[in-house]
């Protein structure tokens, strides 16, 4: 909305933000799309960064009661991360010059929409330990790796 208004500041009127809700047998997908001026590509995946923001930064007055809404840099990031862990996703599609779309996929059902929760005991430590793979020629290594399995016989 900041974006729409900012880029239209000089328009007697506004262009309208649409929302579209569709509800499938899986899905429930939620569609926000505005004429903000858009993003160039280049800074989508930005956008999700914590203390990434593009609002000016917040100014908080001594004797203000209103707490400034935006310009933090955590909407985007923590709205990703609810949909996600919720099993649905958040997504933006920007077009530079003209609006950006913000789509929310949800699942349908409850029953599907189980957290996702990292699990961390010894039988799931094997997934997160990293195995020995070889030089990358981006970071050479100084010591030899020993990767082959076979056997020396004498």
């Amino acid at each position: 909305m900041r974006a729409t208004v900012e880029t239209h500041e000089m328009s007697p009127t506004l262009p309208p933000i649409k929302v579209r809700v569709s509800l499938g047998t899986e899905d429930l997908t939620i569609k926000m799309s505005d004429r903000g001026g858009g993003v160039p590509l280049r800074k989508i995946e930005r956008l999700f960064s914590y203390m990434y923001s593009t609002a000016p930064s917040p100014v908080h007055e001594d004797n203000s009661r209103n707490a400034p809404l935006a310009g933090f840099g955590y909407g985007l990031p923590i709205s990703r991360l609810y949909a996600k862990y919720f099993q649905g996703d958040l997504q933006l599609y920007s077009m530079e010059g003209y609006g950006t779309s913000a789509v929310i996929y949800l699942k349908a059902l409850s029953s599907e929409s189980v957290e996702r929760l990292p699990v961390f005991n010894k039988s799931a430590l094997r997934h997160y330990q990293t195995s020995i793979e070889a030089d990358d020629w981006c970071m050479p290594s100084r010591d030899p790796k020993k990767l082959g399995n076979t056997k020396r016989i004498l």
